[in-house]
């Protein structure tokens, strides 16, 4: 996922579930919740590897772009 990431970031600044929407066009809404929890968690590996960045700490809500 952590491709997935970066590469829906390529079209520009998304915040988690923007990016969402775009990753996980094929799985069920009922299931975005989750998928959220688990793309946040993979973005926030990007942020600290320095490969995504973003303003202010990390949330859901936050809008993230490539570094």
């Amino acid at each position: 996922r952590a491709a997935a990431a970066l590469a829906a970031l390529a079209a520009g600044p998304a915040t988690i579930a923007e990016m969402v929407a775009t990753i996980y066009v094929d799985t069920p809404k009922a299931l975005h919740g989750a998928a959220a929890l688990s793309l946040f968690a993979q973005v926030e590996d990007l942020v600290a590897r320095g490969l995504v960045a973003c303003d202010g700490t990390p949330s859901l809500d936050t809008v993230y772009r490539r570094a």
